[in-house]
């Protein structure tokens, strides 16, 4: 199966070098690159585009600005030099974040997960996640099944470090494995028990039996770094100490 994709900079050097990467990979069906957003925009409303590479910092309209136009973006990589857009290309749901200079490999990384979501995605159509509003108070076993790569996966409920949020779906990182799901965040907290489970960022919810340091605004989660949000710390700290955890 081929996967169109847009490429987006307003440098030339840049977009070349980006449809050169992209040509070496079988999958993709390579569309003529565009030097603006307003180009892309019209591109992307008139025929499908699978996914979309572009550069931030643009004349007239940045790639963080066509992406907040679109009612229904293509899976995004962005590509910038500025690695400060990170946290807002992250809040908008993208699948990639590749700073320049950006190598082949870091390239193939990239469009590999963006297939790989892709095709997850597709996969699970039409099976929409529960109503929130459907939900029990409290899950009455020590486990739930998700689904994720056309399979229902027994996923125990204490087996689990952390919830990460990834776009329309969530990371389920445990002991030992990594389960992605077609579910949201806030599903997943509806879920998940409250005496043992709590959010610290609007992308994590953790699980306060794992948890292994504390330093100041990071938690780390076996080897995992977490940031704790600002506007969620003080409910954070509470839990922990209900919790006997400091």
């Amino acid at each position: 199966m081929k996967y169109t994709v847009l490429i987006v900079d307003d440098e030339e050097p840049a977009r070349d070098l980006l449809v050169s990467y992209a040509r070496k990979i079988e999958e993709l069906e390579v569309l003529p690159p565009m030097s603006n957003a307003m180009d892309a925009r019209k591109v992307i409303n008139e025929q499908s585009v699978d996914i979309l590479l572009t550069d931030i910092q643009m004349d007239d309209l940045t790639g963080i600005d066509l992406i907040k136009t679109l009612k229904q973006p293509p899976i995004t990589i962005f590509t910038t030099a500025y690695s400060e857009y990170a946290l807002e290309g992250f809040e908008l749901d993208i699948a990639d974040y590749l700073v320049k200079p950006i190598s082949f490999q870091r390239f193939y990384k990239a469009i590999n997960k963006t297939i790989e979501l892709i095709q997850f995605k597709t996969s699970n159509t039409t099976t929409p996640p529960p109503k929130v509003d459907s939900l029990p108070s409290s899950p009455k076993a020590d486990y739930f099944f998700v689904k994720t790569n056309r399979k229902m996966v027994k996923t125990v409920y204490a087996d689990i470090l952390f919830v990460e949020s990834y776009g329309e779906y969530v990371k389920i990182h445990t002991k030992d494995d990594l389960i992605l799901a077609l579910q949201t965040t806030q599903f997943m907290e509806q879920l998940l028990p409250e005496e043992d489970f709590v959010r610290i960022h609007r992308s994590y919810i953790v699980n306060l039996n794992h948890i292994q340091e504390i330093d100041g605004p990071t938690l780390i989660v076996e080897q995992h770094r977490l940031t704790i949000s600002k506007r969620m710390r003080d409910g954070f700290m509470k839990r922990v100490q209900q919790k006997g955890i400091i």
